[in-house]
């Protein structure tokens, strides 16, 4: 009866584990209808914010000088005159206009770029995460999709040309797990952000209060896609394009701690994203694949063909990964399989240590927790 009960539940866990995987893949592989692009160049205001050095590599500043000398407004806004963004900008785009100032909400992103929302001045505003490529054409085929009915469309940012492994599993994190399933629930009509590019109409930027849409929920993104839901009654989408971001070399610690405070973050949104996030270790590989191999032992199988199996198992898990990076021409590699498999064997650490974090969440030296705080059912809250 034990032994029953044990493949039972050990077997129906893999399965479900398994169809989420899949049926993951195969919702983010679809695109929503393509419009044909009608805006140019100069209907685009970019709002591009920098903090620190690296923010101003040189594939993104290139990029904000291209799509400038293409007719598009641009605003690079920096918190402080001081910042080291501001002269490695300037020797890479003698010519960049910089906006300098800053908020006092609880958000440093928002705090920055507040300005730059309020001076852009064309009739599609984008908010662009620092460091990714954007190129005039990413723009305006994402840009198209936005309707009467579609408010705000936001391109998912891809990780891209790791040089070490610790970048390869920042890949990892942003491409083969994150992007799939936000992409799926975005299929699904649920309202999902993440970082890239947030591009809105002027009408709408101001429907929703301006900087204030950005600032309803701990998390900015989430907060303008959600806005734009419950106040200017229109849906948002995810867009069919992903600029890319050259993530280059990356630190293990710097990765484990972007990574803590993105499932920190999640964690302070709603109860129902908080949900779904303590629950991603019950259908990972390494959780399902013990409970699969329990219930194989359970039904009597040896050690030999349960290893077997468990191998079949990782090879199913990692095609289907696979199979929707290709559908974006992302690369995956047999280092990218690795890495795969190392987050995939981190996810029940990561979640511990983000529940552990989610009352302190640190961003770039400001605590955004400290000033943030759910009230009612974690809907909504407050900013200082």
């Amino acid at each position: 009866m034990v032994a029953a009960v044990l493949a039972g539940v050990g077997l129906g866990w893999w399965a479900i584990a398994m169809l989420v995987q899949w049926l993951s893949a195969a919702l983010a592989r679809r695109r929503h209808p393509a419009a044909s692009p009608r805006h140019l160049a100069s209907d685009f205001s970019i709002v591009a914010p920098l903090a620190g050095q690296r923010d101003a590599c040189a594939a993104y500043i290139g990029s904000l000088e291209e799509l400038a000398r293409q007719g598009a407004e641009v605003l690079i806004c920096v918190a402080s005159a001081g910042d080291g963004a501001v002269e490695l900008a300037r020797s890479r785009w003698p010519a960049a206009p910089i906006l300098v100032g800053s908020d006092d909400t609880f958000n440093p992103k928002m705090n920055n770029v507040r300005k730059g929302l309020e001076a852009a001045s064309r009739s599609i505003v984008v908010l662009c995460d620092a460091g990714i490529a954007v190129t005039l054409d990413e723009l305006r085929r994402a840009a198209a999709l936005l309707s009467d009915k579609v408010g705000l469309v936001l391109a998912l940012k891809v990780g891209w040309s790791p040089e070490n492994f610790a970048a390869e599993l920042e890949c990892a994190y942003i491409n083969g797990h994150q992007a799939r399933f936000l992409l799926a629930a975005d299929r699904l009509g649920m309202p999902v952000a993440s970082g890239g590019m947030t591009i809105l109409s002027r009408d709408v930027l101001d429907q929703i209060g301006g900087h204030q849409g950005f600032l309803n929920y701990i998390a900015d993104d989430y907060s303008v896609v959600r806005t734009v839901r419950d106040q200017a009654g229109r849906t948002t989408w995810l867009a069919n394009t992903m600029p890319r971001l050259a993530v280059g070399h990356r630190g293990w610690s710097d990765v484990w701690r972007r990574q803590v405070r993105w499932g920190s973050t999640r964690l302070n949104l709603t109860r129902e994203v908080g949900v779904l996030a303590l629950l991603d270790p019950a259908i990972g590989w390494l959780i399902s694949a013990i409970v699969g191999a329990v219930g194989l032992a359970a039904l009597g199988w040896g050690a030999a063909s349960v290893a077997l199996a468990l191998v079949a198992h990782s090879l199913a898990w990692l095609i289907a990964e696979a199979w929707f990076l290709a559908a974006y021409g992302l690369p995956f590699g047999p280092r990218a399989w690795v890495a795969s498999l190392v987050r995939e064997t981190l996810v029940p650490l990561l979640v511990i240590q983000a529940w552990r974090g989610r009352r302190k969440i640190d961003w770039r030296g400001t605590d955004l927790a400290a000033g943030w705080r759910p009230a009612g059912d974690g809907a909504h809250g407050r900013h200082v």
